[in-house]
C-alpha cells in the first residue's frame, strides 16, 4: 500500500505541472551579435536604443521633459545631429556614426533599457 497521502501527491503533480509550463513558457536564449555600427539611413531596435539613450540623456541632464527625438527606429537626419550632439558630450568625434565608443555609452545612458540594448548596439 502507498503511504504518501493525497496532499504531497497534490504538491509534486503542481511542481511537475510548474516545471513543464516553465520549459515550454521560457524564451529562447539569444546571442545577437551587435551591428559592428549604427548610421543614418538605418533603421530597427539598435537605432530605437540610440534614440532613447539621447533623449534619456537629455531629459536627465538639462532636467526637460519632452523626447528631443522621436522614437521611430528610424536613423534620418534628426536623428544624426542629435547623435552628434551627444558624442560631444561625451568626448567623442562628432560624426554621428554609432561604433563601440559611441554604443558604450548609449547602453550606460539609457538606463532601463540598457541590459536590452547590448543585442542591437555596438559595445
Amino acid at each position: 500500500m502507498n503511504t504518501m497521502n493525497g496532499a504531497v501527491r497534490g504538491g509534486l503533480a503542481i511542481g511537475a505541472i510548474a516545471v513543464a509550463l516553465g520549459m515550454v513558457a521560457a524564451p529562447a536564449a539569444s546571442a545577437a551579435t551587435p551591428p559592428k555600427t549604427i548610421v543614418k539611413g538605418d533603421s530597427g531596435h539598435g537605432v530605437w536604443c540610440v534614440q532613447r539613450a539621447v533623449n534619456n540623456y537629455y531629459k536627465t541632464y538639462y532636467g526637460k521633459t519632452g523626447n528631443v527625438i522621436a522614437e521611430d527606429a528610424q536613423f534620418g537626419t534628426g536623428t544624426a545631429d542629435w547623435v552628434a550632439w551627444f558624442q560631444g558630450r561625451h568626448g567623442l568625434s562628432a560624426d554621428s556614426v554609432v561604433g563601440k565608443n559611441t554604443g558604450h555609452f548609449v547602453i550606460i545612458e539609457d538606463g532601463y533599457y540598457g541590459n536590452y540594448c547590448k543585442s542591437y548596439v555596438p559595445h
